[in-house]
């Protein structure tokens, strides 16, 4: 059992809701994406839109965006919304400008964002948490990846001793 399916089991509150990631996305839906874009996706975001195209409430309320959301739409108007409503001080802290950052998730609940640095930043691949300010930093995406997960697994336990 996946710990997001354990968390719900024991969410007896129904703090959260529960998704399945989306279904792969096809190489033209990633190429479509790149396109759209005008550079070339992150390897390792790349490889998890190879396997799942998006995943609403990946953690808690934040949504990881598929190729659809990456291409102009309300998510990513939202998120981009977020990213420009950032302190200029924080992302100049940051060591990046706002044309340096992507947008790959997001939440409506809160001021939650996660940005990917672009090919066109000194750091390419980076992602960063911001949450009215810079939460967590993870070197690539796939460590973004792994620490949701611990940080879901927090959240598991949490439900469990709640329960």
């Amino acid at each position: 059992m996946t710990v997001r399916q354990e968390m719900q089991k024991y969410d007896k509150k129904k703090l959260w809701d529960y998704y399945l990631p989306e279904t792969a996305a096809a190489e033209s839906e990633i190429m479509e994406a790149e396109n759209c874009l005008g550079f070339f996706l992150d390897p390792y975001y790349k490889e998890f839109l190879k396997h799942a195209n998006g995943w609403k409430g990946f953690s808690q309320t934040i949504d990881l965006f598929g190729t659809e959301e990456l291409c102009q739409s309300g998510d990513m108007e939202y998120a981009n919304m977020i990213l420009n409503a950032i302190e200029n001080s924080l992302i100049e802290e940051s060591s990046f400008s706002q044309d340096q950052l992507l947008p790959i998730a997001a939440t409506k609940m809160d001021k939650d964002l996660f940005v990917l640095t672009k090919w066109n930043s000194p750091s390419p691949g980076i992602v960063i948490w911001f949450a009215g300010e810079e939460v967590e930093r993870f070197n690539n995406f796939k460590q973004l990846f792994l620490a949701m997960i611990d940080y879901n697994r927090d959240d598991l336990d949490y439900l469990k001793d709640h329960d």
